[in-house]
């Protein structure tokens, strides 16, 4: 066999093997069957929206000069894109939610991304999950909101896909999932075009299979994005955020997180350790009044009509927000505005360049009956900050360990070089998917 491999080939060989290289045709033939086969599974993508042919038919007319050519997109199902129906994981009438193509979809589209198919949410974006499940063990929730986004990009279904976050619905199920996440500075991303939960605290998210692909895409996605050195100046100052905030973490999460700060420190990072409140449980009920406040007030004209289809947790989150008064909203929107200036205030103080933290208190839940813990990302959505997510590793169960990375208000730019850096620091490779490991959480 050595020989074998070791001899050259004749030119006529090389040249047809040349020319057998495959094509991007060839390669996206690859991916549908990928789809085909494990889709069925996984259930990532909204019913009847992923179209093979249509799929193929768009790689064939694609422009190969464009930045994001043939990269494949998902796009949550509350989040308009032309020629299919919104329908945010709820039986109420699709034409509810009929509008014009959201931007964020429209920008990635003319950059050459080839719409893959929408996506699964929780209904309304709020916490009724649907049927996804987690593509590193089928046994798990991908989490949510943005299960569909996430489970797409971590099967190897989309290397895109567009999500939504008013508490942590792109960072948790990226964690989760295992894949790269990324939630903007408010207002960095335009929400025209989105189904609204929250006008105070939504933002547009992006999941992407990789780094490289999240550094390609970002200065599209992303409003008056400021081309800047690739590389950092000086290595990144991290705080890690101590007190009531990483005492919910489980034990075996922190010991995993500690393990992350201790190479991170080996590589000369400065790290501090700051007590970012005294009393998180406190900043998160603060966060789930305005949300659930606002989010009835965008469907008050709706449940008259269609109450009993809303599905339960809905309900509980829509009775929730119609007793909150319009006193207790303003006061609750006071305080969170000041503790945005304070969290400002605080990174200044501490000359700290982002946050490192882990994504959730433990790992993707067993079942498919919840999307997760959210206490970890509230109140970085609260304050509008900018995270990157990525993996560390994975348990015993192929379950993933990931950090979120929260950078400064408004420099998303900064935020990315420091993931990088870090993701070479800590990052691991390519996690692998439930297919190809055994029940053990072991490779075949």
């Amino acid at each position: 066999m050595d020989k074998l491999r070791n001899k050259s080939w004749p030119t006529h060989a090389r040249e047809h093997h040349m020319s057998c290289k495959p094509t991007q045709s060839n390669l996206m033939e690859r991916r549908v069957n990928h789809i085909a086969r494990h889709e069925p599974t996984v259930q990532a993508f909204v019913d009847g929206t992923f179209d093979s042919d249509r799929v193929l038919d768009a790689i064939a007319r694609s422009d190969k000069k464009l930045a994001l050519n043939g990269l494949l997109l998902g796009v949550k199902d509350i989040i308009n894109v032309n020629q299919f129906s919104t329908r945010c994981g709820s039986v109420l009438p699709t034409h509810l939610f009929d509008g014009p193509q959201a931007s964020c979809v429209t920008r990635l589209i003319e950059a050459g991304a080839v719409m893959a198919g929408k996506t699964v949410t929780a209904e309304f974006a709020i916490s009724d999950p649907g049927p996804t499940r987690n593509p590193r063990n089928l046994k798990h929730t991908p989490g949510g909101s943005s299960s569909g986004s996430a489970a797409a990009v971590a099967a190897g279904f989309c290397d895109i896909a567009l999500g939504t976050q008013t508490s942590g619905s792109v960072i948790r199920p990226a964690g989760y999932c295992g894949t790269f996440g990324y939630k903007p500075s408010f207002g960095r991303v335009a929400l025209d075009g989105v189904l609204p939960y929250s006008k105070s605290m939504d933002h547009i998210g992006l999941f992407a299979k990789n780094m490289p692909t999240m550094t390609a895409t970002l200065p599209i996605l992303v409003t008056d994005w400021q081309k800047s050195e690739d590389s950092l100046a000086n290595k990144p100052v991290i705080g890690v955020p101590m007190g009531s905030y990483i005492d919910i973490a489980m034990p075996h999460v922190k010991a995993q997180f500690e393990m992350v700060i201790g190479t991170i420190k080996h590589m000369g990072v400065i790290v501090k350790p700051i007590n970012l409140c005294d009393d998180i449980a406190s900043h998160n009920d603060t966060h789930d009044l305005i949300a659930n406040a606002e989010l009835y007030q965008i469907h008050k004209s709706w449940v008259k009509d269609y109450w009993e289809i809303y599905k339960p947790m809905s309900r509980a989150a829509l009775e929730f927000g119609r007793n909150v008064s319009n006193k207790t909203l303003t006061e609750s929107l006071n305080k969170a505005r000041k503790m945005q200036s304070w969290m400002q205030q605080l990174m200044v103080e501490h000359a700290i360049d982002a946050w490192i933290a882990p994504v959730a208190p433990d790992l993707a839940p067993k079942g498919i009956g919840s999307t997760g813990d959210f206490r970890m990302n509230a109140i970085w959505s609260s304050t509008g900050l900018p995270i990157i997510t990525f993996p560390t590793g994975a348990d015993n169960r192929n379950l993933p360990y990931s950090v979120q990375i929260v950078g400064r208000f408004g420099r998303d730019e900064s935020l990315l070089n420091i993931s990088r850096y870090l993701h070479q620091v800590i990052g691991v490779g390519k996690l692998p998917l439930a297919w190809s490991v055994s029940d053990s959480g072991l490779r075949k």
